[in-house]
């Protein structure tokens, strides 16, 4: 290569990275053969990666022209363009700049192992399942995946998206279980969205074309490989993103809400008792906070005199309507709830734990609200937890609000209608053409 040329490469290379003090740029030899190198010091462990080639060019007997036996190595690229030289480097490549011959060589070397070991989950509670967790090494996690399923239909397809911010995506999916189209419709929106900015998931949903305010979840999230596995047994399609510890499985159906796939380790009455429980909570948490609004201030007429004259007692001497009393107490829940996500998990169930129990005495005590709504409160929000996903469980938090408000004015009519207008929502919602109400995510077989 002119040595003007080379020159002006490392220059611009230098003026690129000239704000980075973690970029190196050197001088150093093997076997008397003078080279430059190029990298990124936090990314590339230089060291062993010298003495890994020292040794490998060793052991073949070069020593008059190693550049020659490096260049002809698979794991290495040879006069890249400038712009991709930079990339490589910050993607953690070496670039080598021999003094004559090839341009440059692109070597992928030892990096500094910064990404965090395989461990048990840390936000799903698997039972009678493997315990292994996904991490923010998008290819590990791709590894664990072809681990649990050697299977010759799975397969995996990888974008970059991004300009200014690059980020990796992976797609999975089992041929002949999936559906066609919904493959063919992500891919499409992938390519061409190739250039949008994903820094979170929100943009991702972007780049999909996901609905943004949606009260049910289009996808699943799992940090289970167990579950990924069978998400893509069911016919799902898998995205993973880089630097991201959790699979997003496409599209969400209706029987999300108590399906729940680790529950196929276990016997199968096992399974159905586990489901008709989440589908009685199901029903409990949408409907016990509105129900008790209609019995206490629209229809208390539906009550037996017994029942209706006991829960008359409990509020005795509550100065506020019943609507505000409820609102009330579900925000204070939902500040325990948040606070005990966000709190470290050494103090966080103990201190959500007595704030409750202390708190819920207290505003009984203080006659702000009355006995019998802190045991609807208690177990509307006992039901929200055994749905089959988190984010459903969220969608189910918030739409209970939408029924509160209908029950406040339309009474047990505005409850009926509220649950009627919540299916009608869920028959409206298609995630990639395939219907929100559809009974299975599998690919329908041509007869």
């Amino acid at each position: 290569m002119n040595t003007s040329t080379r020159e002006a490469k490392l220059a611009y290379i230098d003026q690129v990275f000239e704000l980075n003090s973690d970029f190196i740029t050197k001088e150093t030899y093997i076997y008397q053969t003078q080279i430059q190198v190029c990298y990124l010091g936090t990314l590339v462990h230089y060291e062993d990666t010298y003495d890994t080639l020292v040794a490998r060019l060793s052991y073949l007997h070069v020593k008059d022209n190693p550049i020659d036996q490096i260049a002809l190595s698979p794991s290495t690229r040879v006069n890249v363009p400038l712009t991709e030289i930079v990339n490589s480097i910050l993607q953690g490549m070496l670039i080598i700049f021999p003094l004559e011959g090839y341009e440059n060589i692109v070597l992928e070397p030892s990096s500094i192992n910064s990404s965090r070991s395989i461990v048990e989950a840390q936000t799903e509670n698997p039972i009678q399942t493997s315990l292994d967790a996904f991490t923010e090494d998008m290819y590990a996690n791709i590894s664990l995946i072809r681990r649990k399923m050697r299977i010759k239909d799975l397969h995996v397809q990888t974008y970059t998206l991004g300009a200014e911010l690059p980020r990796e995506v992976a797609v999975l999916y089992v041929e002949g279980q999936a559906d066609p189209n919904v493959i063919q419709l992500i891919h499409n929106c992938l390519n061409e969205n190739a250039s949008m900015d994903i820094s979170d998931v929100q943009g991702l949903m972007k780049a999909l074309k996901q609905p943004s305010y949606s009260i049910v979840p289009t996808y699943l999230t799992s940090e289970l490989p167990s579950t990924t596995k069978h998400n893509l047994m069911d016919g799902r399609v898998v995205i993973f993103l880089d630097h991201f510890p959790f699979s997003l499985s496409f599209p969400s159906i209706i029987s999300d809400f108590w399906d729940v796939k680790t529950d196929k380790d276990q016997p199968t009455l096992y399974m159905y008792l586990y489901r008709i429980v989440r589908i009685t909570s199901l029903i409990i948490a949408i409907t016990m906070p509105g129900l008790y609004v209609v019995l206490n201030s629209v229809n208390p007429e539906l009550l037996r005199i017994q029942l209706a004259v006991s829960i008359t007692n409990s509020r005795e001497g509550v100065p506020y309507p019943v609507l505000v009393e409820l609102l009330m107490m579900l925000f204070i829940i939902e500040m325990v709830i948040e606070a005990s996500i966000r709190l470290p998990k050494s103090i966080g169930p103990t201190i959500t734990m007595v704030g409750g129990i202390i708190l819920g005495q207290a505003v009984v005590s203080a006659r702000l609200v009355s006995y019998f709504l802190i045991i609807v409160v208690a177990g509307s929000t006992i039901a929200h937890f055994t749905m089959g996903t988190y984010m459903n469980t969220v969608s189910i938090r918030l739409y209970k609000y939408v029924v509160i408000v209908f029950c406040a004015l339309y009474g047990i009519l505005g409850l009926m209608s509220s649950i009627a207008l919540f299916c009608f929502y869920l028959g409206t919602i298609t995630t990639f053409e395939v219907p929100y109400l559809s009974l299975s995510t599998k690919r329908e077989k041509s007869k």
